[in-house]
């Protein structure tokens, strides 16, 4: 495949050759057309006055739009350099190379929840031709108060019981676990901080790929790890097995967040690390840009409103991971409640039996549901609110609840496609670039590629550009077995 070519490290300080790259991000960004924007507002007139506020509040414009990728390029260099950043841009270790003959069995670990799946990928010159998976429900007693021999413990056992009778029982395995974690090589992970509810003892600061290894012994199990990683890592290799042009991996689900290819060379903290490294390699980072400008909000300031500020009071991390509450599926339903409980208090709707003053009482479903295409009268909609809500409805009812879905889904994919955007001019690759994209949002929220696409429009202008968004299925289990593969 061909190498790619970002902006490479200079003489120059980090300063200058950053304020250089933005000037290149400006020359992408099509300037405000009055006439357009004078329709927007003529439109908006025509609104009842609650229902403009809401509209002002979720409008996302290209200014705010330029705004958020100034300040993610900025962050990002830093990442890169081991400043501090609210992206971390970690390297995975997982580098690009050719695909081409890549024959046999591998495995994968997908470590996730409470629920973890093993698969079995067969591969035929890179194809996968056959796979096997099984899902196991790791018992409470090791997510909640146990201790590491008894969660990866239950693994191994688990592994042994899925590989046994396996005609080869030691091929690579992708291993991907996704939580936080520290890398210093493709085949460690150190545990930073567990989330979703897990509170398993002796793993924080500990390497889970050895942790599992030492019970795999236990197990019989003649296995080794040889990459651990995130999803959003998968996706991208999962993509890059199929269209070599794949340069990012994106996850829009309950989550957000982004991993590219990126030279190595443009990697100063890896290099300082990693002295013999090769500078003209491409290794995957992993961004972690859902935190983006958190909890500083120098840029998303201009973005958040009253709606998002009490959204992130009420989650469990108030102040991180701003960017992607903007985005994700677990927070578009509440911003949506918290809209239509202010058109109820000024008597535009008549409510929802109490659940617009219940947390979580709209949830993102009900959202996509709303913005689907729909008859004249809006029967889907109403049929919702019917049979979720025990409410009728009219029809001007049901086109204010419309609305404002509407607005809070066209938000999250014009910010999802700012953030993309500015990893794809980062890179280089505006002119031809594949964006492989796994979740719920992006998959099933309707109209939702469609809107990303016109973003770029704006962002982009007249300058010629070529993103290709496609949904890449599974990134975290066929995934893992790819990266496996590939690494192998």
């Amino acid at each position: 495949p061909p190498l790619l070519t970002p902006l490479r490290h200079t003489g120059q300080n980090l300063p200058q050759r950053i304020m250089q790259r933005l000037q290149q991000i400006c020359g992408h960004l099509k300037p405000l057309d009055n006439g357009s924007l004078k329709k927007e507002q003529a439109a908006g007139q025509r609104l009842p006055m609650a229902l403009r506020e809401i509209r002002h509040k979720l409008h996302l414009p290209l200014y705010k739009m330029k705004m958020m990728q100034q300040g993610l390029m900025g962050e990002m260099e830093k990442g890169l350099n081991g400043e501090e950043s609210t992206v971390l841009m970690l390297p995975s270790y997982v580098t690009r190379k050719s695909v081409e003959g890549k024959t046999g069995e591998y495995y994968a670990l997908d470590l996730g929840g409470t629920n973890f799946r093993v698969l079995k990928l067969v591969l035929k010159d890179s194809q996968v031709v056959d796979t096997k998976a099984a899902k196991y429900r790791i018992p409470l007693k090791h997510v909640v108060g146990g201790d590491a021999d008894g969660l990866f413990g239950f693994i191994a056992k688990s592994v042994a019981k899925f590989i046994k009778g396996s005609s080869t029982s030691s091929a690579p395995l992708g291993f991907t676990f996704s939580f936080p974690m520290k890398k210093n090589s493709l085949n460690s992970g150190i545990l930073v901080r567990w989330t979703k509810s897990f509170t398993t003892a002796g793993v924080v600061g500990k390497d889970v790929c050895a942790l599992l290894a030492e019970q795999f012994k236990k197990e019989g199990v003649n296995m080794g790890v040889t990459a651990v990683l995130n999803d959003t890592v998968g996706t991208l290799v999962t993509e890059y097995f199929k269209d070599d042009r794949a340069l990012l991996g994106v996850i829009i689900g309950t989550g957000f967040n982004v991993a590219y290819w990126e030279k190595v060379g443009n990697i100063p903290k890896y290099m300082r690390a990693n002295k013999e490294a090769d500078p003209d390699a491409t290794m995957c980072i992993n961004m972690e840009c859902g935190n983006f400008d958190s909890p500083t909000m120098r840029v998303l300031k201009n973005v958040y409103n009253k709606y998002d500020i009490e959204v992130d009071a009420a989650s469990p991390n108030k102040g991180l991971g701003l960017t992607e509450k903007l985005v994700s599926g677990l927070y578009m339903g509440e911003i949506a409640r918290l809209a239509l409980r202010d058109l109820k208090k000024a008597g535009i709707i008549r409510g929802l039996h109490g659940k617009l003053e219940e947390k979580k009482g709209f949830p993102a479903w009900h959202l996509s549901g709303c913005v689907e295409e729909d008859d004249s009268r809006l029967s889907k909609i109403e049929k919702i609110l019917k049979k979720e809500y025990g409410v009728e409805s009219t029809l001007f009812e049901r086109e204010a609840i419309r609305k404002v879905c509407e607005w809070v889904v066209l938000r999250s994919a014009r910010v999802a496609a700012t953030i993309i955007g500015t990893v794809v001019l980062k890179a280089g690759f505006e002119w031809d670039c594949t964006v492989a994209i796994d979740g719920s949002v992006f998959e099933k929220t309707p109209n939702y590629p469609k809107l990303m696409y016109e973003a770029f429009n704006d962002l982009f202008g007249d300058q010629p550009y070529n993103i290709r968004l496609v949904l890449t299925k599974d990134g975290s289990g066929v995934g893992a077995g790819l990266s496996a593969a590939l690494m192998s």
